[in-house]
């Protein structure tokens, strides 16, 4: 048999007649997924096993050619093929450099890596370089590179490894949407506030010391406190970060921030990012973003309207209606960095009527002319008179123009209880007259229900005189004219009379639907007011508009729901 004639020689630091060998070992997560539980052919420890086999049988073929001599195992778990950003790829890569191996045995190429193109580049050139080649043996292949060059049979094999990843990751893909449309929890680790089901890893429980944190942080965001302070709150407090907190607990979480693994502090941007989760409403919202090829670097962000959100997939932390409420004030307030002892129950709520821009705070002093103490009172003002007007002179007459619409915080308060309550016994009465309606249901309205009657009997008496006219008309007494003309005037007024009906019986139910919706049970739980606090202005105010003349008008939250039942101004 004719000697193959080796196309380089060994060159390691260790062996003067030995090849140094790194064995590279990789397993992704596609690759777990197409096999059955029972086949460990793919497993980390069986290439392993089979790669020493291979070294074991080929240095007992024959003595002339040099012995391969295990070196080191480079191992990348649950690392996909389609990049070599792997740590175990990295370090034997950077072995080869330093001269430590000079050989690499793999039992596939596909183990090696995926990507035609980047395979394709270290196989005719990282392994190629003039007196530093490595030589690559990928026995299942039956490829020697000492032997051969690559060839195109090299390549259509790259390609076939290539477009096998990219089949599987769609299809892995497809399950996976499959699944989030069933409302079965996908993700490789559970939100904050959330542990996996020990039973059911696709379904979430909560995980009741994390859950304290962010209800803390609801609450105190309600309150008007900054994300900023909120999380140096946290920090003070001692308790870490999600990321540090996921750790702990002997989760492999990494954040995708680029942070140290040591960092425990609270970020304003973390306390954000749990405001806005709506999962925490029990509410699995997933499908943000897709990886649509496995060589994408980064994911791709899906349109809001394309989310997967299936309701009542688990237990909620916050209700639905503090979680709306929050949503509304990250919308409304920006540059915040409020501190707790800072709060005025009307941030991000109060604006200038005529500008429409926030009203802005301000403390200021008095002195008693009987007693000569001091006291402090607190006010607002338009923002752009105070950041513009007063320095016109400085900004030329460009400059934008408002009034101070001065208004003393203890006044607005005021007013803001006396409407509210003013609402509070309108709900009240609506509900003893519906209670009453309801133990007496055929005297329901009986106002409104004397005038449907009423109406049906003009009803009856048009369509008696169109009979009339029919029989005119077959008498000859009318022409057919004489009797069109009768009978589109008297359907049109038959027609107006059935919609005023339809209207009438639409009032009827009014007052039990006004009683069904959910701002009322809150506002009657809140009884009458007599202080009020930063929960109640954010959870039943959207705005406060203060204009030059003192009017002051008041927008709720349900006053679309509840149109000409409330006050809506003041």
């Amino acid at each position: 048999m004719e000697k193959k004639k080796a196309r380089f020689h060994l060159h390691n630091s260790k062996y003067d007649d030995k090849w140094n060998v790194g064995i590279y070992v990789r397993l992704s997560d596609e690759d777990r997924d197409k096999k059955k539980k029972t086949d460990l052919s793919q497993s980390i420890q069986n290439q392993t096993d089979y790669c020493r086999a291979f070294i074991e049988i080929l240095n007992g073929q024959t003595e002339e050619e040099p012995e391969l001599a295990e070196y080191k195992v480079y191992c990348d778990d649950d690392r996909t093929g389609m990049n070599f950003d792997r740590g175990g790829f990295q370090e034997m890569m950077r072995d080869i450099k330093e001269n430590r191996i000079d050989c690499i045995v793999v039992k596939n190429l596909s183990r090696l890596g995926r990507y035609d193109t980047e395979m394709q580049k270290y196989l005719e050139k990282e392994f190629e370089q003039n007196g530093r080649e490595v030589r690559l043996i990928a026995i299942g292949d039956n490829y020697d590179s000492l032997y051969k060059e690559p060839d195109i049979a090299d390549r259509f094999r790259l390609l076939i490894n290539r477009e096998y990843s990219e089949q599987q990751h769609r299809n892995i893909s497809i399950g996976m949407h499959s699944m989030q449309r069933k409302g079965l929890f996908v993700g490789a680790f559970a939100p904050y506030g959330y542990q996996k089901d020990p039973e059911n890893k696709h379904h979430l429980i909560v995980d009741p010391t994390a859950a304290l944190v962010v209800r803390r942080i609801y609450e105190e965001y309600l309150k008007g406190i900054s994300p900023k302070e909120i999380a140096a709150g946290l920090t003070r407090d001692g308790i870490v970060n999600p990321a540090a907190y996921k750790r702990l607990h002997g989760s492999n979480f990494r954040c995708g921030k680029k942070i140290s693994d040591e960092e425990v502090h609270w970020r304003g941007d973390g306390v954000k990012k749990i405001l806005m989760d709506e999962t925490y409403t029990g509410t699995l919202v997933q499908h943000k973003q897709v990886q649509k090829k496995l060589t994408d670097d980064k994911p791709t962000q899906v349109a809001k309207d394309q989310w997967i959100r299936c309701e009542g997939t688990h237990e909620a932390i916050i209700s639905r209606e503090r979680w709306k409420i929050a949503q509304s004030m990250m919308k409304t307030i920006k540059r915040d960095s409020t501190k707790e002892d800072e709060v005025t129950i009307f941030k991000g709520i109060l604006k200038c009527g005529d500008c429409r821009h926030a009203m802005r705070k301000k403390w200021d002093s008095y002195t008693h002319l009987k007693t000569g103490e001091t006291a402090k009172y607190l006010y607002y003002n338009c923002a752009t008179f105070r950041d513009y007007s007063q320095h016109k002179k400085n900004l030329g007459e460009n400059a934008p123009k408002c009034t101070s619409h001065y208004v003393s915080d203890k006044l607005l308060r005021k007013i803001v209880i006396d409407d509210l309550n003013k609402i509070i016994r309108q709900v009240e009465n609506l509900r003893e007259l519906a209670e009453k309606h309801q133990r007496t249901p055929k005297a329901e309205c009986p106002g409104v229900q004397r005038e449907i009657e009423n109406k049906n009997r003009r009803i009856h008496q048009y369509r008696e005189r169109l009979k009339s006219a029919r029989h005119l008309l077959y008498d000859g007494t009318i022409s057919k004219e004489e009797y069109d003309s009768d009978k589109t005037a008297i359907q049109a007024d038959i027609d107006s009379l059935n919609n005023e009906i339809k209207l009438l019986k639409k009032s009827i139910s009014k007052v039990r639907d006004v009683l069904s919706n959910l701002w009322v049970e809150r506002l009657l739980e809140n009884g009458v007011i007599t202080e009020l606090d930063r929960i109640t202005v954010v959870e039943f105010i959207d705005k406060i508009y203060v204009y030059e003349d003192k009017h002051i008008e008041i927008i709720y939250k349900f006053s679309g729901e509840f149109d000409g039942l409330f006050i809506k101004s003041v």
